[in-house]
């Protein structure tokens, strides 16, 4: 017999996870599951059925550094976009930070940002 595992939840660790999931609603036009939130943990739902993220409270959280190394990004969530410029505009008007494109990348189908606790994550668009 197997056991079919699956992914249910992406957790990112927070200094408060309401005000990031909220954030990254707002980017993925997902909603909270209320269901599924506590005070320490809120969870937003995949609208198609997918994993979804969990944002969980650590009172020690450090903003990863990148693109310096002192503080590790650990992890980063792509973000699939139609273009650059509308995900751009998208990102900012949800609170999101532009961070410097590596210079050997700078033609690059993808662009880095940080959200409002400095994770940095990237939008993607179709390479073509």
């Amino acid at each position: 017999m197997t056991t079919t595992l699956r992914l249910v939840a992406f957790a990112i660790d927070c200094p408060d996870p309401r005000a990031l999931a909220e954030f990254y609603g707002r980017l993925l036009g997902w909603e909270i599951d209320e269901s599924e939130t506590e005070d320490d943990w809120v969870e937003l739902a995949d609208p198609a059925g997918g994993a979804g993220l969990g944002f969980q409270r650590d009172p020690g959280y450090r903003p990863p550094t990148w693109p310096s190394r002192e503080v590790p990004q650990m992890m980063h969530l792509d973000i699939r976009v139609s273009t650059l410029a509308e995900g751009h505009e998208q990102a900012i008007a949800a609170g999101a930070t532009p961070l410097p494109q590596p210079p050997d990348q700078q033609g690059a189908s993808w662009r880095v940002y940080a959200d409002p606790a400095g994770h940095p994550f990237c939008l993607c668009a179709p390479q073509g």
